[in-house]
């Protein structure tokens, strides 16, 4: 089974990819926040492409009588008329428990979308690291490839979730299970989470989005996105739905 990472979710459309299992990685914030939500109760998560579909969406679901929230952001704001914006921190169990979370952002969900044609796609933050690597460990043989997917900032390549794939990465391999090919990508991800393990709020405070959500006032949301392990599920996507696996 090979080790990839994917350095732009524009790659993936590309790709053949019914034999590949995808995670994707949006430290800042969508995969995070999705992962939060879920571990404080959420139902589900349900990503959306634009806006006008994630508010069509929303008034389905009230009008069908669910419990929904309308989440996301715009330039790292909260949308005008959405419930919550995309921060880890708004999405506490008293808020988000039995809802199901209509979420909309710049990137991540953009991810997400462009991974619909893998075998299984999972999310993945610091959040839920050694959960996201267990599930990783134990897949179906006919699987031959897990690509780690770099959800970046509109399109373009950033660092933080390229650690966080290689943290995955890493504890996949110690300790040693099966065997696994690694591709220079997947390699140079690991090396990245090696070196920065230590230091990821510093990591996260220099990286170009980092610096951009202090300059807007979010820096608070910085130390919440690089708790690692805060907890043990690993939020997989199912006919456009995340759940809890």
């Amino acid at each position: 089974m090979q080790l990839d990472a994917a350095l732009t979710w524009a790659d993936l459309p590309k790709q053949d990819l019914s034999k590949t299992v995808v995670f994707v990685a949006d430290v800042l914030r969508a995969t995070t926040v999705m992962t939060t939500a879920l571990a404080n109760g959420a139902r589900a998560v349900l990503p959306q492409p634009s806006d006008k579909d994630a508010r069509r969406l929303f008034t389905l679901l009230i009008e069908q009588g669910a419990g929904v929230l309308l989440c996301g952001e715009k330039e790292g704001y909260k949308r005008e008329g959405y419930d919550l914006g995309n921060s880890p921190k708004e999405f506490l169990p008293a808020v988000v428990s039995g809802k199901t979370i209509i979420h909309l952002t710049t990137n991540g969900t953009r991810a997400l979308a462009a991974a619909s044609g893998a075998k299984r796609t999972y999310a993945a933050s610091f959040a839920n690291l050694s959960a996201a690597a267990r599930r990783l460990q134990n897949l179906e043989d006919d699987v031959e490839r897990i690509v780690g997917v770099v959800s970046g900032r509109e399109g373009n390549y950033c660092i933080e979730d390229m650690v966080c794939i290689g943290g995955v990465f890493a504890s996949m391999l110690a300790p040693p299970g099966r065997d696994y090919s690694i591709t220079d990508a997947a390699r140079t991800a690991v090396d990245l989470y090696q070196l920065y393990r230590g230091s990821l709020l510093d990591m996260v405070r220099q990286c170009f989005h980092g610096r951009y959500l202090e300059e807007i006032g979010l820096g608070d949301d910085l130390p919440e996105c690089v708790k690692v392990d805060s907890t043990d599920i690993a939020p997989v996507m199912r006919n456009g739905r995340i759940v809890v696996e």
